[in-house]
């Protein structure tokens, strides 16, 4: 159930911060045979992003200016059947027949476009990505920090999310890559039905049904 040019297949799967990728990858990587997930967060470290988003978007939003270097090596290494270690020593990495990752930018960028054989964009309202990133992030402050930190956090993040350049940013990604993804999911649905919608594409697509 590869394609031709490599030992493994790379299904890159995009949307917003907040539309679920992460839990998406987890559960299709899942559904499939001999296949490993591959998270774009945690490559934070070793890359480089826009300092300004709203001059970014002026600029033109070159997804180009988002650099992982690291994580474009590792998938290259991934596709040849190597094995790799992720930064920061989070363990190693084995080569699988599927490759399933996040990438928000989907096939937009130099390098990594002509490394991903299938990109699902996750289309979602705005207003529900960030709901659902709140109800985590609130989750995640009232375990490990405490309710000052999360009002300062909500404050600092709201305000940003407000001014604009947040928000432009999501929609400017999202339009690019639904223009040129090979699926399109409802995000509103739930993340088994998407998983069950991207495995029978998956399917259609490489002839197995």
């Amino acid at each position: 159930m590869t394609n031709k040019q490599s030992p493994s297949f790379v299904i890159a799967i995009s949307g917003s911060s907040g539309s679920g990728k992460t839990s998406l990858v987890q559960k299709v990587t899942s559904l499939l045979e001999d296949a490993v997930s591959l998270y774009f967060d945690d490559y934070a470290a070793v890359s480089t992003y826009p300092s300004n988003f709203s001059e970014w978007i002026r600029e033109g939003a070159d997804p180009n200016q988002w650099k992982t270097p690291q994580l474009l090596e590792d998938l290259q290494m991934l596709r040849r059947g190597e094995a790799i270690s992720l930064p920061g020593n989070k363990g190693m990495v084995k080569s699988a027949s599927f490759i399933v990752m996040e990438e928000p930018f989907g096939r937009e960028r130099a390098g990594m476009n002509e490394l991903i054989d299938f990109v699902v964009c996750i289309d979602l309202p705005l207003e529900v990505a960030l709901a659902r990133r709140l109800l985590r992030d609130i989750e995640w402050c009232l375990s490990e920090r405490n309710a000052e930190y999360l009002a300062l956090y909500l404050k600092e993040y709201l305000t940003g999310y407000l001014g604009g350049a947040t928000r432009e940013m999501y929609l400017e990604v999202n339009t690019r890559v639904l223009r040129n993804c090979d699926l399109a999911l409802d995000g509103i649905k739930s993340i088994d039905e998407l998983a069950d919608e991207i495995v029978v594409a998956l399917k259609t697509k490489l002839g197995t049904v």
